[in-house]
Parts: structure tokens; sequence; C-alpha cells
């Protein structure tokens, strides 16, 4: 999981506006939430050598109340962590 949020921050992504950025061009229907087939294609986009298993592992921590989709708030807790 470091290494997913040290190549996200690498990318740019180390803000709100970033992240916000990187999540519109991972959400290729528009829809305001990630399916794992377009996680599946940002995160190979970054090109970090995940798994298939390590994909599904990174989705399923970040898809918090289990719907199958990762929303915009979900995808910022995942990459920035818990706020103290």
């Amino acid at each position: 999981m470091e290494r997913f949020r040290d190549r996200i921050k690498s990318r740019g992504a180390r803000g709100i506006m970033g992240i916000g950025r990187l999540f519109r061009i991972y959400d290729d229907n528009g829809n305001g939430s990630l399916d794992i087939q377009e996680a599946t294609k940002g995160l190979e986009e970054l090109r970090i050598g995940l798994t298939s298993d390590q994909i599904k592992a990174i989705f399923a921590e970040f898809d918090r109340n289990g719907d199958g989709t990762i929303d915009y708030e979900e995808f910022l807790r995942g990459i920035r962590g818990e706020m103290n």
C-alpha cells in the first residue's frame, strides 16, 4: 500500500486538487465512482507492478462501504489515509 501511495504522490497527487484530478481521469464513465475495471486500468497506468490480487486487495481496502465501487471520499481516504 505504501508503494502505491508513493507512486500516486509522485504523479503530483499530493493535495486534494491533484487527487481529485486523478480520480476524474480514472472515472472513465463519469459516474462519480470507480468500479474494479476503472481502478484496475488506473493502477496499471501507474506501472508499479501490482498483481491482479494486489489490485483487488487495494480496491477492497478503498471500498469501505462494500458496494463494489470507490467514491471520491473513499478514494481520498485511501490515498491520504485517515485524518487526525
